[in-house]
């Protein structure tokens, strides 16, 4: 299919594709958020199960803060992200009389602020060091308990692995189907620093690498939708995660820079797109690197610096290539890492408004 093309149906078709943004509060402030960049807003960092296995929710100062952002984009669904340690969900899960209190505390909570919705952020069941072998099937019998619970009247979307080596260990795809109303496939975090595995790597490669085999091939968002499609996943229920953020490295060698060159640690100051491209601005210390088969760029100093990141060309491709799949929407994680203030020059968030463009928005 031709480019001209393909951009003339998302922009026919625009209306039925989500784009759905998690956001930190106060990153950016609520103000700086513009209409209808995001179909879903997510609020991550302030609801949680905790170690019992209770739900703890926003403070109301929090709560009205969120629900204030409908002043600057009335169409944005307001969700409540639910995140909490792989012990806590186990504690929440083993126990019907937990499982029953948490889903009237979020059916409560909900109603009382008139949010859309929750979402679940659980990383991940069965499949962690510290997970339960029956995490997957009492995990959906939470999700059956909120779905009846909620009765249409509000979403439940959760958050899921890309790797493929997790995801055929943690999720009943039937629940899935049965039970939620978006599937959040976090298509990112395909490589993290390990000093068992000291090498530098794309933070959200579109397809594997050449000479990538075995598992290591399988770290990619084409691997990771492809899985998901096999186990069954129906893609009106999918959405496409990509992220904003970045993640940086420092080299060993300043002369080996390609993907999988020997990295000494992270480096966590250069998650941001605006602290990026201000690094980038100096051009006789810091190059760029555009990888074909990744979809995505890296850049390299000779201060040893390596960072994996996405720019607007990035973000097009992979939102162009989730629509093309056929899936119901893209994940956006996050709402903050993009350059809110215009700083690199390229007017504000510019990565959401790249998404937005490529799908006709």
């Amino acid at each position: 299919m031709r480019l001209p093309l393909l951009l003339l149906l998302c922009s026919s078709l625009a209306e039925t594709f989500f784009r759905s943004c998690y956001y930190s509060l106060n990153d950016p402030p609520v103000s700086l958020i513009e209409k209808d960049l995001c179909s879903h807003i997510i609020l991550i960092g302030k609801a949680n199960v905790n170690v019992l296995g209770l739900l703890e929710t926003p403070d109301v100062a929090d709560n009205l803060l969120f629900k204030s952002i409908k002043k600057y984009s009335p169409n944005s669904k307001l969700i409540i992200c639910i995140t909490g340690a792989n012990p806590s969900f186990s504690q929440l899960v083993s126990s019907p009389t937990l499982i029953e209190r948490f889903v009237d505390k979020v059916f409560a909570y909900v109603e009382a602020y008139q949010f859309d919705g929750i979402d679940l952020d659980w990383e991940f069941p069965t499949w962690s060091a510290d997970a339960k072998k029956t995490d997957k099937h009492l995990f959906s019998d939470l999700l059956m308990k909120i779905n009846e619970k909620f009765g249409g009247k509000y979403m439940l979307t959760v958050a899921v692995s890309g790797p493929p080596t997790i995801t055929k260990v943690a999720y009943d795809v039937n629940s899935l189907n049965k039970y939620v109303d978006f599937v959040q496939v976090m298509n990112y975090d395909f490589h993290i620093f390990s000093y068992l595995y000291p090498v530098v790597g794309f933070n959200a490669p579109l397809r594997k690498l050449k000479g990538e085999q075995s598992i290591i091939g399988q770290m990619n968002s084409e691997a990771s939708m492809a899985k998901w499609k096999n186990m069954g996943l129906w893609s009106n229920k999918t959405l496409f995660g990509i992220p904003t953020y970045s993640r940086a490295y420092l080299l060993v060698n300043k002369y080996l820079h390609e993907p999988f060159a020997l990295a000494e640690k992270t480096i966590d100051t250069l998650s941001k797109r605006a602290v990026v491209c201000e690094l980038l601005k100096d051009t006789r210390n810091y190059f760029q690197v555009w990888n074909n088969r990744a979809a995505s760029p890296y850049a390299y100093g000779n201060d040893k610096t390596w960072i994996s990141f996405e720019n607007e060309k990035s973000v097009k491709q992979k939102a162009l290539y989730a629509y093309a799949s056929g899936v119901a929407g893209v994940m956006i994680y996050d709402i903050g890492s993009d350059d809110y203030y215009g700083s690199c020059g390229n007017g504000t968030f510019p990565l959401l408004k790249a998404i937005n463009a490529a799908l006709g928005y």
